[in-house]
């Protein structure tokens, strides 16, 4: 193997990985948003970013 070759190989690599971290974090904001709108009733699906929302909800775990 060259180095050229392994560089690719590890510039494919990282790129996989990034695009996993990718999915992951939009289908934590999607599923968030759709547990506070649609299972909690909450209403605006865009209200689970507010802070405040995030605050009540780790007063409640802690």
């Amino acid at each position: 193997m060259t180095w050229k070759t392994i560089a690719k190989d590890i510039l494919i690599y990282i790129l996989k990985v990034l695009v996993v971290i990718l999915l992951v974090a939009l289908a934590f904001i999607i599923g968030t948003m759709i547990g506070y709108s649609v299972i909690g009733e909450a209403g605006d699906p865009m209200d689970v970013f507010n802070p405040e929302i995030w605050q009540n909800i780790l007063n409640y775990i802690f």
